[in-house]
């Protein structure tokens, strides 16, 4: 496996916020300030964009930097899952978003669930924690963010779009449509209806 110069881009950027978050000596402060710069000047140059928007992008995040949070709820029903297509690049997802302050994750799931797609389901299993940047999601994105895919069943609602999505359905799993690939893989999905079928499976990881 070849060296990763997004990742090792992002580490030099994290390392620095830490630093510019933890030190009080001014030259350390400065040596931090300019390891910023060349950090985010690297991202500038692998994502193809100015530097000045990638400086925005994180210009509001302060103190020691984690990753974000993505839930994503994998509900099945007679063979097929449900899918929700994303307004933003037309293509099909699991659904699902960010965890928001006060939220749970199961509950951040239901109510993303609920919101994208009209259905109110009760989450029932944890399927996996993923590090996007470990697995194909594309494109890459500037900050670390760790996926919770669960299992929910529908208790509730009907199909209905929200401001995010267009369009709501199930879909058979040997016919899915195109997907989101920055949000949802066909490997997600093909995980998820495992431990559907087989309840004894764990959790998986990373």
């Amino acid at each position: 496996m070849g060296f990763d110069w997004m990742v090792a881009a992002q580490r030099l950027r994290a390392m620095a916020q830490t630093g510019l978050t933890y030190s009080k000596d001014r030259f350390d402060l400065a040596r931090y300030r300019e390891l910023t710069t060349i950090a985010q000047g690297m991202l500038a140059e692998l994502l193809v964009q100015p530097p000045a928007a990638v400086a925005e992008a994180f210009a509001i995040e302060q103190g020691y930097p984690t990753p974000k949070l993505d839930v994503r709820t994998a509900v099945f029903s007679e063979g097929r899952v449900l899918l929700v297509r994303e307004w933003l690049d037309g293509g099909w997802t699991l659904p699902g978003g960010w965890v928001d302050e006060g939220d749970s994750p199961s509950g951040a799931a239901e109510r993303e669930c609920q919101e994208e797609s009209g259905y109110e389901v009760k989450v029932t299993r944890l399927v996996a924690i993923r590090d996007r940047n470990r697995h194909e999601y594309r494109p890459r994105h500037l900050t670390s963010i760790w996926k919770v895919l669960f299992l929910a069943e529908v208790t509730g609602g009907v199909a209905t779009v929200s401001d995010e999505t267009t369009d709501v359905g199930f879909f058979p799993l040997d016919a899915l449509p195109s997907l989101s690939l920055a949000r949802t893989l066909p490997g997600d999905i093909e995980l998820a209806r495992r431990h559907a079928d087989d309840p004894s499976l764990l959790p998986t990881f990373d």
